[in-house]
C-alpha cells in the first residue's frame, strides 16, 4: 500500500501523537509499505529523518505560521497546499492524526483523490482549553460539535482507547469507530539486563535508594501538582527516596515552585526533555514506579514505554488508563485527586518484597501494544477500506 499521514504535530516536537504517528510510520515501512507523511515540521527534521530512513518515508512539509495561544506549536491554513504533491505519492488511503489545518488538507485531498480516508483522535480535547484561554463548557460543547463534524468525513475513526470511542458515541458520532491501542517500542524499551546494572544506573543518577518516575509533559491537565503533592507524604516516611519529573512545558516554574514550599527541593529532580535513545530507557531504568495523577489521558504513551521498561505504575482511575494498567497486577489504580492514596500506593509497593511480580506483569502487558501489532491493525483496517473503494 500508499500511505499519507497527515498531522498538524510532527518533529521536532515531541509527544504522544508525534510518537505513535513515527512508530506507525516506521513499523509500516517495516511490513513493506511506502509512507509519506505531511505535516508543518522544519526543513532540518525533514533532510535528517529521510536520510535516516533512506527514503523508506517521504516528508512532506506545509506553510505554516507560528500559534500565538501555545508556545512551539504551529499551524496552517487549509489551502490545499499539499494536493500536487500527494497526486504524485499517489496514496492508497489516507490518515489524518489531527483535525486542524493539515487535517482539513487530508479531507481535500481524500476527496479530490476519491480514496478512504481513516482519521485517529488522540486527546480528550476539552481538557487542553485552558492552554488557549477557552477553558468555559460553551466552548467545550463546541469543541466537540467540532471534531464530531470533522470526522465525519472520514471513513473510519480509530480511538486509542474505549474510553474515547464511548464518549465520541455520546456526543452523537454515527461514523465506524474502532479501537486500536497506540503502540510503543518493546524492542527499544527494555528492562534492566539485570540487577547489577540497575544498581550502576542507579548511581549514574544520583538515586542512593528507590526512586519514582514521572514522564509527560509539564501542563496543567496532567495534575503533576498532585504526584508532588502526594510525593510529599511519601518523603516524610521515606526521606531517601526520589522523584524524577521528566518533561517539559508551561507548568514547569509552577511545579518547581510548589517543590520548593513543600521543602522537597533536594528530593525531586526536573530532569527536562530527554530524546528517544539509550539515555533515556536508563533513566527509567534507575526508577523503580511510574506515577501519574493526570485525569486526562485517552493512552498515554509515555506510560506504555514506562510499562515496556518494567515498572510498575500508580495511576488514577481516569479515561483509558484503568484499559492498560490492571489493579494489583502491574500496579496499582486510585481514586483521582486523592494524592494521600497515591502516596499510600507508592509506598505499599516500595516496600512489597515482591515488587517484582508487578515489574513483570508491566512488561508482559506492554507487549500487547507493540509497533508491529499496531501496523498489522492498521493494515488490515486499510485494506478493508482500499477493497470497499475498489468496488464501487
Amino acid at each position: 500500500m500508499r500511505i499519507a499521514i497527515f498531522s498538524d504535530t510532527f518533529f521536532p516536537q515531541a509527544n504522544g501523537v508525534v510518537t505513535v504517528i513515527w512508530q506507525s510510520a516506521l513499523a509500516l515501512g517495516e511490513l513493506g509499505h511506502e509512507v509519506c507523511i505531511v505535516s508543518i515540521s522544519n526543513e532540518i527534521s525533514r533532510v535528517s529523518l529521510e536520510r535516516k530512513l533512506n527514503d523508506r518515508i517521504k516528508i512532506i512539509n506545509l506553510p505554516s505560521l507560528p500559534f500565538f495561544g501555545y508556545k512551539g506549536e504551529r499551524f496552517t491554513f487549509p489551502l490545499g497546499w499539499s494536493i500536487r504533491q500527494i497526486k504524485r505519492f499517489k496514496p492508497d488511503i489516507i490518515h489524518s492524526h489531527t483535525s486542524f489545518g493539515v487535517g482539513w488538507e487530508a479531507i481535500f485531498c481524500a476527496k479530490i483523490l476519491k480514496i478512504p480516508l481513516v482519521g485517529t483522535h488522540h486527546t480528550f480535547f476539552d481538557h487542553y482549553l485552558k492552554h488557549i484561554n477557552l477553558d468555559f463548557e460553551i466552548v467545550k460543547k463546541l469543541s466537540w460539535k467540532f471534531f464530531i463534524a470533522y470526522f465525519k468525513y472520514c471513513d473510519l475513526l480509530l480511538s486509542p482507547s474505549q474510553a474515547l470511542k464511548d464518549e465520541f458515541k455520546k456526543k452523537g458520532m454515527n461514523k465506524p469507530i474502532e479501537v486500536i491501542f497506540n503502540p510503543t517500542d518493546i524492542d527499544f524499551f527494555i528492562p534492566p539486563e539485570n540487577e547489577e546494572y540497575k544498581k550502576s544506573l542507579k548511581q549514574k543518577y544520583g538515586i542512593v535508594d528507590k526512586s519514582i518516575i514521572y514522564m509527560g509533559r509539564l501542563s496543567y491537565e496532567k495534575s503533576i501538582d498532585q504526584v508532588i503533592s502526594a510525593f510529599a507524604i511519601v518523603n516524610k516516611k521515606k526521606p531517601q527516596v526520589k522523584l524524577m519529573i521528566l518533561g517539559d512545558g508551561p507548568e514547569k516554574t509552577i511545579l518547581e515552585k510548589l517543590s520548593a514550599q513543600l521543602d522537597l527541593q533536594h528530593s525531586v529532580e526536573f530532569i527536562g526533555r530527554y530524546n528517544h535513545d539509550q539515555a533515556l530507557i536508563d533513566l527509567l531504568n534507575a526508577n523503580d514506579i511510574f506515577v501519574t495523577a493526570s485525569k486526562s489521558e485517552n493512552l498515554p504513551v509515555s506510560l506504555l514505554e514506562a510499562m515496556a521498561c518494567g515498572l510498575p505504575i500508580v495511576a488514577v482511575d481516569e479515561r483509558g488508563i484503568p484499559e492498560v494498567v490492571k489493579n494489583k497486577l502491574n500496579g496499582y489504580i486510585v481514586q483521582a485527586d486523592q494524592p494521600a492514596l497515591l502516596a499510600k500506593k507508592i509506598i505499599e509497593l516500595l516496600e512489597d518484597k515482591d515488587i517484582d511480580k508487578f515489574a513483570n506483569a508491566s512488561r508482559e502487558l506492554a507487549k500487547r501494544y507493540s509497533s508491529s501489532t499496531y501496523a498489522k491493525n492498521l493494515e488490515k483496517h486499510y485494506a478493508i477500506l482500499i477493497n470497499k473503494y475498489n468496488k464501487q
